[in-house]
């Protein structure tokens, strides 16, 4: 399935009422262990800092990120953390006009626009300088973007020498030997959450290696975090018929609840797709080379 920008910015201004509903201000996966099922905006947080600890960025006051890239930002709930985080300079980026919309409102309303910056971008045709970023941060956006060798390239383009260039992606289940595809019923669950979400064809967690090798990054790590965000499709899909999240999308319209009913029912495969493991959640970083 062929997806061209213009698509997927009219399935995010459409949809962006019931997933800032429903997802809040960080619209990515949460991070969960034996201490922390049930509250997925927690989780949230959480997977921001152990995603950041495990990539090795530094917080310390000489080594931090100063400038920093936020690609498919969303609403820009994780550029002002991590502009809070670090005390950085973050730009965040996304298709959609009204994503960046309320990214800047809210980043108005909370007194930080000297600090995070929102602009509609192409994450294949980055707007910017080589060598601009400490960080560049890329989460749950390769998702939607079919040609991931160029996104990973642009991510590097504009990362300075020795900075950091860290995503996270859906992934599907790794072949084993021999195989070539999926089994007919992994397919027909993988489609479903496919035309959903406008997505592209899916890669292993094991090509992100390859891709994130090819675009230039060194000292790459590559893991399956799956067993981390388990429970949260689960927890989301809960969450759009809490008595909070139904008000939300009742009142902002009919388009938006036929939106929600239809989300929910997509989160269930996404749910299955996860604890069958047939899909897979993968964590990448590298650095640029300092030369």
């Amino acid at each position: 399935m062929a997806v061209d920008n213009q698509e997927l910015e009219v399935f995010y201004d459409e949809g962006c009422v019931v997933y800032e509903a429903v997802w809040g201000e960080h619209m990515h996966s949460g991070y969960f262990d034996a201490g922390n099922t049930r509250d997925f905006r927690a989780a949230q947080i959480r997977m921001l800092e152990e995603l950041l600890a495990w990539a090795g960025v530094p917080d310390d006051e000489q080594s931090r990120p100063r400038n920093i890239l936020d690609v498919g930002c969303g609403f820009g709930g994780t550029s002002r953390y991590l502009s809070n985080k670090y005390s950085a300079n973050v730009t965040g980026i996304a298709l959609s006009k009204y994503e960046i919309g309320r990214a800047r409102a809210i980043a108005k309303a909370e007194g930080v626009c000297d600090k995070v910056a929102f602009q509609v971008a192409d994450a294949l045709s980055l707007p910017f300088e080589d060598n601009q970023y400490d960080l560049v941060w890329c989460m749950e956006c390769a998702d939607h973007i079919a040609d991931k060798l160029k996104l990973m390239q642009e991510m590097t383009r504009v990362a300075k020498p020795g900075g950091w260039v860290v995503l996270t992606g859906w992934c599907h289940r790794e072949f084993t030997h021999g195989e070539t595809s999926l089994k007919k019923h992994e397919l027909k669950i993988l489609d479903k959450v496919r035309a959903a979400y406008l997505l592209p064809p899916w890669c292993q967690t094991s090509d992100y290696k390859v891709i994130a090798i090819d675009a230039g990054l060194q000292g790459v790590k590559v893991e399956d975090w799956t067993r981390h965000m388990l429970p949260f499709w689960g927890l989301l899909t809960a969450e759009i018929f809490t008595l909070r999240g139904a008000f939300k999308i009742l009142t902002s319209g009919w388009a938006h609840l036929r939106a929600s009913i239809s989300l929910a029912y997509h989160f269930s495969y996404m749910d299955k797709g996860f604890k069958t493991g047939v899909f897979k959640y993968a964590v990448v970083m590298g650095k640029k080379d300092k030369k």
